[in-house]
C-alpha cells in the first residue's frame, strides 16, 4: 500500500483521537460522510504525546500561515541552518 503524500496546504483540520476497542474515537468532531482522513500512529517506543487544545490551535494557525505563503521557504531556512544563522 502506497499512501498518498500531501502537503501542508492539504491539511484542513488537526485533531487528536483515542483508540477504543480497536476503533478510532474522536470527540466533538463532525465530518461529512466519505471524508478522507489521514491517521498517523505514534511509535510507542517514543512515548505518546497528546496535544493540548492550545497546541492544536497553534498548529492550525501555523498551517494557515503557511497556506497564506507567510512561512519561510525551506531552501532558505536550510541554507541559514547550514550557516548557523537560524
Amino acid at each position: 500500500m502506497n499512501p498518498r503524500r500531501g502537503t501542508l496546504s492539504d491539511v484542513k483540520s488537526v485533531f487528536s483521537a483515542k483508540v477504543k476497542d480497536g476503533v478510532i474515537v474522536v470527540d466533538d468532531l463532525d465530518l461529512p460522510e466519505g471524508a478522507t482522513v489521514t491517521v498517523v500512529v505514534e511509535d510507542p517506543a517514543d512515548g505518546y504525546a497528546e496535544l493540548t487544545p492550545e497546541e492544536e490551535a497553534e498548529l492550525e494557525a501555523s498551517i494557515a500561515e503557511a497556506d497564506r505563503g507567510e512561512g519561510v521557504d525551506w531552501q532558505v531556512l536550510r541554507a541559514e541552518l547550514r550557516r548557523g544563522h537560524a
